[in-house]
């Protein structure tokens, strides 16, 4: 009886020691996905950031090549004003 007690107690004692060993994985588990999950928020944050930069910057390359398209047409017309006004002058 007192054997069997003994016996019963070691099992009861490794398979608490189990379970205990188990619940140790499971919060390390747990810590990680948390973790995993605050990495996956910042990481979140710093791509809709970087999208909103690049947007910011596709708007400011389309005005500034508005820009420079005028400034060219621009010369264009100075340009073709220039020739004509030296063809008048010689003609």
């Amino acid at each position: 009886s007192s054997n069997v007690a003994a016996g019963s107690n070691r099992r009861l004692q490794q398979t608490q020691h189990q379970v205990d060993e188990v619940v140790d994985i499971m919060r390390v588990n747990v810590d990680k996905v948390l973790e995993r999950d605050q990495k996956l928020s910042e990481l979140d944050d710093r791509a809709d950031a970087l999208q909103a930069g690049a947007s910011q910057f596709e708007t400011s390359a389309a005005k500034l090549k508005r820009k420079y398209w005028w400034k060219n047409c621009k010369m264009w017309v100075i340009l073709i004003a220039v020739v004509v006004m030296i063809i008048i002058i010689i003609v």
